[in-house]
């Protein structure tokens, strides 16, 4: 089997079903998720493609984990340093994009109800809290989607060599990020995308796999908390 194929092949495997299926349910299902499902399918779901990746990633692309996720020069402090850094550029385009691209496009759908719900559990329940912004926040959301998206673009990226194509690669994958989040209207697609072709790119020039899940983790984890203090007054 030749490179390409084996490229595609993986993302065919790993990537593919679970955002289709993702897109599907948000198209055609009316039922929200209950906290426990906010919980055990992140956990459960995002462990278990993370585990399929690394496999698919050493025994069907033949490459180290070093070289797909880790290639560029670094140490561990500073991708922690890099990675708040990160977070704070997100949060800037947060605020920004709350006073532009969310009053351009107002979202006429109705309020999040499973978000809601989950945060007035967690706010009574310090064990469900601990479970969320412990394995959930850092293993099924920010670790999953990372390493997802990192081999998304390098499975892409080494179908060609040509630096056009990478660029391409950024926004294509940015583009079926943005999709998956369709639940959170026009401009959370857009919203989501952007920050997508940030970290892309962050990644495609520095090869550094941790700041991606620190920021992630750090962006989603203290907008979470927020609004979990919320509910808890």
């Amino acid at each position: 089997m030749n490179k390409t194929l084996r490229n595609i092949l993986s993302i065919s495997i790993a990537i593919l079903p679970i955002n289709i299926i993702m897109i599907w349910y948000r198209l055609t299902q009316t039922e929200s998720f209950s906290t426990t499902d906010m919980i055990v399918y992140p956990l459960l779901i995002g462990s278990g493609i993370s585990i399929l990746i690394l496999f698919l990633n050493k025994y069907l692309i033949k490459d180290t984990f070093k070289e797909t996720f880790n290639s560029g020069k670094g140490i561990w402090f500073f991708d922690v340093l890099t990675g708040m850094g990160l977070t704070v550029i997100y949060f800037a385009m947060f605020f920004l994009e709350r006073a532009t691209l969310y009053q351009w496009i107002p979202n006429h759908n109705p309020p999040n109800t499973e978000l809601i719900d989950a945060m007035i559990d967690l706010a009574n329940n310090p064990l469900l809290m601990i479970i969320w912004f412990g394995p959930v926040l850092w293993i099924g959301i920010a670790l999953f989607e990372e390493l997802s998206r990192v081999f998304l673009l390098k499975c892409l990226w080494n179908v060609n060599d040509n630096k056009n194509w990478h660029i391409a690669v950024i926004f294509l994958a940015s583009t079926l990020i943005g999709v998956i989040h369709l639940y959170q209207g026009t401009a959370g697609i857009i919203s989501i995308g952007l920050k997508s072709v940030i970290m892309s790119f962050y990644f495609y020039k520095y090869r550094r796999l941790l700041p991606l899940i620190i920021s992630h983790g750090l962006y989603d984890g203290i907008q979470f908390a927020f609004f979990v203090m919320q509910f808890q007054n």
